[in-house]
């Protein structure tokens, strides 16, 4: 059986089983999450337009005793998705076992990696890597204070591929003009992870306003961009540090560029030959050394 960490991975677990009313909450609470669910009962089902018992019989089937009980686990998440590097650092050295630091670390960075690659929803990962696979959609792409490189690397990437590739700068002053010639056709790439970074979420509620197609890449305490993203991929970020692991976020990167590669590979061939003429012309690498006999 197929154990869910979070809240929001055991609703978008659930939904298949639901009912018409459970299904219409569901998507009710994960549509502003985790927003949706810090009222009362009689609040979420009138926000939602279900019953109160249709509140408390969803919790059940999710697996919480109750409502109280369920409530109890949402706050514990999100303190865990806002825990500053101090408390991050605290809650592992606590606990964290007496081999050697690497070693943990490592045992770490393995399981997420694993965990991430392993619990992708295959329907998602195909469809981000058809959107971004496709030439005739622009493509932009933006990061918080750490998950930028991240961006700036998947940009470097996808330029090799095809054209029409933005890296988005992190000064909202810049963002204006950008936001004028964006449209329907248009692809966001988000990536944010926490801190979650509210000028990250602001320059994708004013994408998805232009009708941009957004892709976010997120921690499984899934950001707040997630409210007008259409397409969400999680990874697992926690380390025995004081700061997260940004590894399995470049792993499903390059999972993502490798079925971009296979989707476009002989137009990517193509444009490589050419670039690599304008090295060759440039002289920026240094050629191998032939072996002495």
């Amino acid at each position: 059986m197929t154990r869910y960490d979070t809240t929001e991975e055991r609703l978008r677990a659930a939904m298949s089983g639901m009912t018409r009313a459970e299904r219409q909450l569901a998507t009710h609470m994960l549509s502003n999450f985790p927003l949706s669910m810090l009222g009362s009962v009689s609040e979420l089902a009138s926000a939602a337009g279900v019953s109160g018992p249709t509140v408390v019989r969803l919790v059940r089937k999710l697996g919480f005793s109750g409502y109280p009980d369920f409530r109890a686990q949402l706050h514990e998440e999100m303190g865990a998705r806002l825990a500053s590097p101090i408390a991050k650092h605290e809650k592992w050295a606590e606990t964290a076992p007496q081999d050697h630091s690497l070693n943990r670390f490592a045992h770490n960075v393995i399981d997420n990696l694993s965990q991430t690659l392993g619990q992708q929803d295959l329907r998602t990962f195909d469809a981000v890597a058809a959107i971004l696979a496709d030439g005739t959609r622009p493509v932009h792409l933006i990061g918080g204070r750490l998950t930028q490189s991240v961006a700036d690397y998947l940009a470097t990437a996808l330029r090799v591929m095809r054209s029409d590739v933005t890296l988005i700068s992190g000064l909202p002053n810049t963002w204006p003009p950008t936001l004028l010639e964006l449209t329907e056709r248009d692809v966001l790439v988000v990536f944010d992870i926490r801190r979650y970074e509210p000028s990250v979420q602001q320059f994708a509620e004013l994408a998805r306003a232009q009708g941009v197609e957004i892709v976010l890449l997120t921690d499984r305490w899934v950001s707040p961009a997630a409210a007008v993203a259409q397409h969400i991929m999680a990874s697992h970020i926690e380390v025995p540090s004081a700061w997260d692991t940004i590894v399995p976020l470049v792993a499903l990167v390059e999972a993502l560029l490798a079925a971009i590669q296979d989707r476009n590979w002989q137009q990517t061939r193509e444009r490589l030959l050419r670039m690599e003429a304008f090295y060759d012309d440039m002289r920026l690498f240094k050629p191998p050394q032939r072996a002495r006999k």
